[in-house]
């Protein structure tokens, strides 16, 4: 008998939820065929069976939350029937027991009956239309009924773009394009929507930074004319749309061969300085921040990374990426400035012991020799953890950066 079993896709993960199950108990399954979707803190993906048999001891419904580890069912012979196996008993409720949530706390879990499970699912989950996982993730958030959006991907199906752009809790009708248009108010609702396991993680984390973290937060406000005149260049050139940002990585990599105590992790019995440079992204998605990782960020051009970034911010926001491509990261980098912000600061991401939290590159008045002159400046601001970096440490740090920020051409040399 095989077993099907929660996977441990990251260092961090402790659980994943139940969001379908493709096949049901009693079914037939192949090697390989995939049995159920689950959600992690970082990525959806399938659990595929490992060997052909029947499906059975169904040990937590859609929905559920089960512990890394725990056995989600069963895949038995074909000729073995249910009454000959008494262990699954101790998996199943009984029919006529009232049906209790599962306990998380206390790390016990209880069988759900199917129509239980359903009425705690959203309706956009249960009886739906072929839609992507991201699709119905967003749209059991926002209250959008996929019954009511045509699809644009292969075939009709429902792709995340298309639930973006429904309003939530609208009813449109295939026959309202010949009504009359009239501005109105969203509907708003009051809603209890459930953590998802990304979002019970990065509410985890973020406890785990900014409490025991001593912070300290260094801000620097920077010339980027002559950065903002390469990037034309490089986009006129190359035809790759680098962003700033992109150069922001590539100067911060640099930065971080010169300054080895940022680029480190404090440990409880030891400071560990990294070897190899590796630059956190951070990356918004409906679900939270997630951080792919530019590995050996310092050994790549720029147009190296603008390229690699976009595709793992794509895979960032289907949840497709790795656990290879969101951990062991050295460094990170948050950038604000597409949304206009100017200046903030940033929560330390563990066991980095620095963050750069990137403002808008804006035009503002300057005095030069005496004249006012108008410049392209940016702010930004590094949190540093205090117990590795010091302020003199990160001030040096910051030094160096300036220097390739304000003199371009060190990055393409």
């Amino acid at each position: 008998m095989g077993e099907i079993i929660m996977p441990k896709m990251g260092d961090a993960m402790t659980e994943g939820r139940v969001v379908r199950w493709h096949k049901k108990s009693g079914d037939k399954v192949t090697k390989g065929e995939a049995v159920l979707e689950i959600e992690t803190d970082k990525v959806n993906l399938d659990l595929e069976a490992e060997e052909d048999g029947l499906l059975d001891n169904i040990a937590f419904e859609a929905g559920a939350m089960a512990p890394v580890g725990a056995v989600l069912a069963t895949v038995g012979l074909p000729h073995v029937k249910q009454a000959d196996k008494p262990a699954a008993a101790a998996v199943t409720a009984p029919a006529a027991a009232a049906p209790v949530p599962a306990k998380k706390a206390s790390g016990e879990f209880n069988v759900h009956d199917k129509k239980t499970a359903e009425q705690e699912i959203p309706s956009a989950i249960v009886g739906r239309r072929r839609s992507s996982p991201l699709a119905r993730k967003i749209a059991a958030q926002k209250g959008v009924d996929l019954a009511l959006i045509a699809g644009s991907g292969p075939g009709g199906r429902i792709v995340a773009s298309d639930v973006e752009s429904a309003r939530a809790g609208s009813r449109v009708t295939p026959s309202s394009s010949s009504l009359t248009s009239v501005a109105a108010l969203p509907v708003l609702e009051t809603k209890v929507v459930p953590l998802s396991a990304m979002r019970r993680t990065i509410a985890k984390r973020l406890a785990e930074s900014i409490g025991p973290i001593p912070h300290f937060f260094l801000t620097v406000d920077l010339d980027v004319t002559k950065l903002v005149q390469l990037r034309e260049q490089v986009i006129e050139i190359t035809g790759v749309k680098a962003s700033l940002n992109d150069f922001v990585v590539r100067a911060s990599a640099l930065a971080l061969r010169s300054h080895p105590l940022v680029n480190a992790s404090f440990g409880e019995e030891a400071i560990t300085l990294h070897g190899e440079v590796h630059v956190g992204v951070a990356v918004a998605t409906p679900e939270g921040l997630l951080t792919p990782v530019i590995r050996n960020a310092d050994r790549k051009s720029v147009v190296e990374i603008a390229t690699e970034v976009r595709a793992l911010a794509e895979k960032a926001r289907a949840r497709k990426l790795m656990p290879d491509e969101y951990q062991g990261s050295s460094f990170t980098i948050s950038n604000l400035g597409m949304y206009g912000i100017e200046e903030f600061t940033a929560i330390i991401n563990p066991p980095n012991a620095a963050i750069l939290a990137i403002g808008a590159a804006m035009q503002k008045p300057v005095v030069e020799a005496g004249q006012v002159v108008v410049r392209d400046r940016m702010k930004v601001t590094m949190s540093c953890d205090h117990r590795v970096v010091d302020g003199a440490v990160g001030a040096d740090f910051l030094r160096t950066f300036r220097q390739y920020v304000e003199q371009p051409l060190r990055l393409m040399i």
